[in-house]
């Protein structure tokens, strides 16, 4: 069964139920898993949101990404477009919406949450102004760059110069969650400065661990 056939089974059996909004859900499915965005407005509505979409045949595993908000009569209108502009969101693309929080107020959109680059946010912010009843998107998304432990260690070469390439500075780098960690030696106080240096400033760098040895060579 391909993920489209799934999530509309999915859809189907949400608007079956009587206890669910189905309006207010969007379904990704991605092989035999049912990931669950929206908005319900009870614990009764998350509950059988989950059990039916559990009961589909196909769906092995539900990713429970529900919000739980109790809406009056006039906060509807709100779930709608929050659930319309996350359906607009997985359509242009599933990896980057997985990311992305929707508050609506109105006609106003807020975007929340990270993004992998610059274009992403700017293409969420595009496709949230496209969907019906939106008028005014403020664009809150964070951009995560992904940061290589190569990028890294071109820009300390390229901040220490020669020293770096022939091999009289050491330094290994290691990067995890955008978090760089630099160890080895240098021969000077100021490589050491600069090495530092050039691996904060970084696009995407969290932070930097220092465990370089300062060690004047003969």
């Amino acid at each position: 069964m391909s993920n489209q056939t799934l999530e509309q089974a999915v859809m189907a059996a949400l608007a079956d139920n009587r206890r669910v909004h189905a309006d207010e859900i969007t379904v990704e499915a991605i092989g035999d898993s049912a990931i669950m965005r929206g908005t319900v407005a009870s614990p009764i509505q998350h509950a059988e949101a989950l059990r039916t979409a559990r009961g589909v045949p196909g769906v092995k595993r539900v990713e429970d990404m529900l919000h739980l908000r109790r809406l009056g009569i006039d906060e509807r209108p709100d779930a709608d477009t929050q659930a319309a502009v996350l359906a607009a969101l997985i359509a242009d693309d599933p990896q980057t919406a997985s990311g992305i929080d929707i508050d609506a107020d109105g006609d106003r959109v807020t975007l929340s949450g990270l993004v992998n680059l610059e274009t992403e946010r700017d293409r969420a912010e595009r496709v949230a102004l496209r969907v019906g009843g939106v008028a005014h998107v403020h664009n809150d998304l964070r951009v995560l760059h992904v940061v290589s432990a190569d990028d890294v260690a071109e820009r300390i070469t390229n901040a220490i110069g020669l020293d770096a390439i022939v091999g009289a500075d050491r330094i290994t780098v290691n990067v995890l969650d955008n978090e760089v960690t630099l160890t080895g030696t240098v021969r000077s106080p100021e490589h050491r400065t600069a090495a530092l240096t050039a691996a904060a400033t970084l696009p995407g760098v969290l932070d930097v661990h220092d465990q370089i040895t300062v060690r004047a060579y003969p």
